[in-house]
């Protein structure tokens, strides 16, 4: 799955999400709540909602639970290392040169 990242949108495959005026913790949040929500929406038949806090470089966040968490690969990804991120060799910050 190819995804593009410019300061107004992200696309994600051919599905395009207008992220004007968001910060990147408010999207991983968003899929957060979403990916667990959408679950607890199917089961309980209400809307999701989850409190979180930010200090520093750690998050909490708490939310009623059905107990299909475990199902929602961003709640994986986020809460038991799933998610792996590698840069490319050839890639570099401006300004700074190439290794």
């Amino acid at each position: 799955m190819k995804i593009l990242a410019t300061p107004e949108r992200v696309i994600v495959g051919d599905r395009e999400i207008d992220i004007t005026g968001l910060r990147p913790i408010d999207l991983m949040l968003a899929a957060l709540a979403y990916g667990i929500g959408i679950r607890y929406i199917d089961m309980e038949g209400r809307p999701f909602e989850m409190e979180c806090e930010i200090e520093g470089y750690e998050i909490k966040c708490k939310a009623k639970c059905t107990g299909q968490e475990e199902k929602c690969v961003v709640y994986r990804a986020l809460t038991k290392g799933t998610l792996k991120f590698e840069c490319k060799e050839d890639a570099h910050v401006q300004g700074t040169p190439k290794h």
